[in-house]
């Protein structure tokens, strides 16, 4: 009877603890991370009689979690790449917005200030259509220094982000780490600490949706987490912390390091992948640097051009016209880390072939490297570098080997886009060379066309240009001197001739002269209905004078707002394809590992009725005891 009522205790024993961990189960049906666990029952050692064996009852061998590695090392996969589309998705789809805004835009300010130009040239003797001009100028000022200053507040929040999203790295892998300790103390004592793997497990979770991570569990139950290129940040019971640091090359930027024995850092910004934290990153570098560069290419474009062919006019008051914008300077960032003396200095040489990107020059020791950060492209040598419309020359003392520069032509420069001009009748809408015709000319004598190229040798003097029909040339006075070819036979219909060292002054010979005509070139002293230098001025808004000579002004701007569209984009594409594929990584754990209550409560009545069994055979057993005592009583 003793075996017996051994048999029948053992399996209330057992089913008891079957029956608790169902109900753990239940109770835990919406706390996240919970893994199922089920009681898997064992024979109890079976008793030898005679030649058999007599079983001796149940109990619960293991109580395990349902669990399967492979699908939860996908489901952290999948978190990562969650977690850097939806970071990447939500800075982009911001600056969007930002950019494209039809209101609050460039492209209706640019619109406004040419169309003001064009007013200048329709009436140029008003004071107010001058005015006005000068308005919407200053109102385009204002529009690329806040649009920048804009732009550059996504800088400020990825930095936040970054300081957010260590932060919380941090914290998690300290607490992985504990909990690593818990685990390999529990499981050396023999327990299996389900709710503790759990709890790691969803900490590690965690952690995949701020950076990447790779594990490798331990013969002990602990497991090490690695990012990066094998960078671990926690071993057994061990963590190390992410710091942020200032960026030795980009100012004003955060980069990601690890600390180092000894007070160092070393940067791993550029290993880390998958996550949150990648994500801000990956956006700084794909969408925000080039927006910014090419508001800023587009703010230089237009100041160079402008200004250009503004000082090629004259304003109300005969004065040849100075800079319409300020001037704009490109920036050299030398990296903190720099030992050597060399000097680096950069000259825009050419507007129309600057490229959207900064540029890395860095000394490796033999020579220097000069690298296009847009899309890597490489040169190297002594220097100096000539390319993409810029000159990067190089002096000073002897360079380190790994010093670096970060040159920026445009980076930032629509930050530094201001109006120059302070009066209205300091716009030069008149061209800065005149002529006439001598009132005793007896041909037909024309001159037309006049242009000049460069401000050098501006203001012209008084230049007169008598024709000699025997030579077929004008005599020249004043100027250059010399004589101008002319013959009336086949040059009547027009040809051009110039004056290279008067501001490169260049003129249309016409019609048929007499002996002795004169034709007068001389500077314009200010007259008010001179509009020949606004029309070159209004007509640059049609004209192709960006991106290599490819792009007008308005089209720059359109290219910028379609670079980020496009990455917008595909950042929405991707998200909802991420976003799929984690419900589908979600799913089937739930199916492996979830709690399905009617499976709970199924097992409950399987496990209820044998419990009424077992509870049965404990009744009978004592029947069977007692008919016995009864039986052998005296």
């Amino acid at each position: 009877m003793a075996d017996l009522l051994g048999i029948a205790t053992s399996g209330l024993g057992a089913i008891q603890k079957a029956l608790s961990t169902t109900g753990h189960n239940i109770a835990n049906v919406n706390t996240e991370g919970y893994s199922r666990q089920v009681a898997d029952f064992q024979t109890l050692p079976a008793q030898r009689l005679g030649d058999s064996y007599l079983g001796s009852g149940v109990e619960i061998g293991n109580v395990r979690r349902a669990y399967d590695s492979f699908v939860v090392d996908e489901l952290r996969t999948r978190s990562s790449k969650l977690g850097f589309a939806t970071s990447f998705e939500s800075l982009a789809s911001s600056m969007d917005k930002l950019v494209g805004d039809s209101d609050n835009g460039l492209a209706p300010a640019m619109e406004g200030f040419f169309n003001s130009v064009q007013g200048v040239a329709s009436d140029p003797s008003s004071l107010s259509a001058r005015q006005i001009l000068l308005s919407d100028a200053q109102i385009l000022t204002d529009r690329f220094t806040q649009l920048n200053a804009s732009l550059l507040g996504f800088e400020r929040d990825a930095n936040s982000r970054i300081t957010s999203a260590v932060g919380e790295i941090n914290g998690l892998v300290e607490n992985i780490a504990e909990l690593n300790g818990d685990i390999v103390l529990a499981l050396g004592s023999g327990g299996l600490p389900n709710d503790l793997l759990d709890q790691r497990d969803t900490l590690l979770m965690q952690l995949s949706e701020k950076v990447g991570i790779k594990t490798i569990e331990q013969t002990d139950g602990a497991i090490n987490v690695f990012i990066g290129k094998g960078q671990p940040m926690v071993v057994g019971g061990t963590a190390r912390q992410l710091v942020v640091v200032d960026s030795p090359v980009y100012p004003g930027r955060l980069d990601v390091g690890v600390a180092q024995p000894g007070g160092s850092t070393q940067l791993i910004s550029n290993q880390l992948s998958g996550g949150e934290l990648p994500g801000v990153m990956e956006f700084r570098t794909r969408v925000l640097d080039p927006a910014i560069a090419e508001l800023g290419r587009l703010a230089t474009g237009l100041t160079d051009l402008m200004n250009a062919q503004h000082n090629l006019g004259v304003d109300l008051n005969g004065q040849l016209g100075g800079d319409f914008f300020s001037t704009i300077s490109p920036s050299i960032s030398p990296s903190t880390n720099n030992t050597g003396g060399a000097t680096i200095s950069l000259n825009i040489d050419n507007v129309s072939n600057l490229e959207a990107s900064d540029y890395l020059l860095v000394y490796d020791g033999a020579q220097w490297g000069l690298t296009r950060t847009s899309d890597g492209a490489f040169s190297s040598g002594a220097g100096p570098f000539v390319l993409d419309g810029i000159t990067v020359s190089i002096a000073g003392a002897a360079p380190a080997a790994g010093d670096t520069f970060l040159l920026r032509p445009v980076h930032g420069a629509a930050g530094q886009f201001g109006l120059e001009l302070s009066a209205a009748d300091q716009v030069a809408a008149g061209a800065p060379v005149t002529s006439s015709l001598s009132l005793s000319n007896t041909g037909s004598a024309g001159v037309a066309d006049l242009t000049v190229s460069t401000p050098a040798g501006l203001p012209v003097p008084t230049v007169t240009l008598t024709f000699d029909a025997a030579l077929n040339v004008y005599n020249v006075a004043g100027g250059p001197g010399g004589t101008v070819a002319f013959t009336p036979a086949t040059d009547s219909g027009g040809v051009t001739r110039s004056f290279p060292t008067l501001g490169g002054l260049s003129f249309t010979l016409s019609g048929i002269p007499n002996d002795g005509d004169v034709i007068t070139l001389g500077p314009n002293t200010g007259s008010p209905g001179d509009n020949r230098n606004a029309l070159l001025l209004g007509g640059m808004q049609s004209q192709a004078l960006l991106d290599g000579s490819s792009a007008t002004f308005g089209e720059a701007y359109s290219g910028m707002i379609g670079g980020v569209g496009v990455a917008t984009r595909q950042a929405q594409a991707n998200l909802q394809a991420e976003d799929s594929l984690m419900d589908n990584a979600i799913a089937t754990r739930e199916r492996i590992s979830g709690v399905n209550l009617e499976q709970e409560a199924a097992e409950l009545v399987r496990l209820q009725q044998a419990y009424q069994a077992a509870a049965q055979l404990v009744s009978i057993t004592d029947t069977l005891f007692q008919t016995l005592l009864r039986a052998t009583a005296r």
